[in-house]
């Protein structure tokens, strides 16, 4: 089974190959590149080209971003381990209102 991959470069091919069939058939009519530009299924053919080469593109850049994680979790794993160092919550002091133990004492 072809991968996604595979399957654009082969589609990328046969839209190149029709694009050069096309730009010889106008060549062999003598038109120039105004009218070559002006032309429907020569700019058809451009797009389809267009649209694979991209899509190869995003598939390098999404391979360079795996092929990068995968290497930041390699160098993590052959990392040594460093313990951790649990920090102790500091308890900010209460102040009582009062001065007392922060009970109202009943009057007698």
């Amino acid at each position: 089974m072809l991968s996604r991959r595979q399957v654009n470069e082969n589609h990328l091919k046969k839209a190149q190959e029709s694009l050069q069939v096309r730009v010889a058939l106008l060549t062999e009519r003598k038109l120039d590149k105004k009218q070559t530009k002006r032309d429907v299924t020569f700019r058809k053919l451009e797009a389809i080209v267009r649209k694979y080469a991209t899509r190869l593109k995003a598939m390098d850049k999404a391979d360079a971003v795996v092929a990068a994680v995968v290497q930041r979790r390699a160098d993590k794993a052959a990392a040594p381990k460093v313990p951790k160092v649990k920090k102790k919550r500091e308890v900010p002091a209460v102040k009582a209102k009062g001065g007392g133990s922060g009970k109202k004492e009943k009057k007698a």
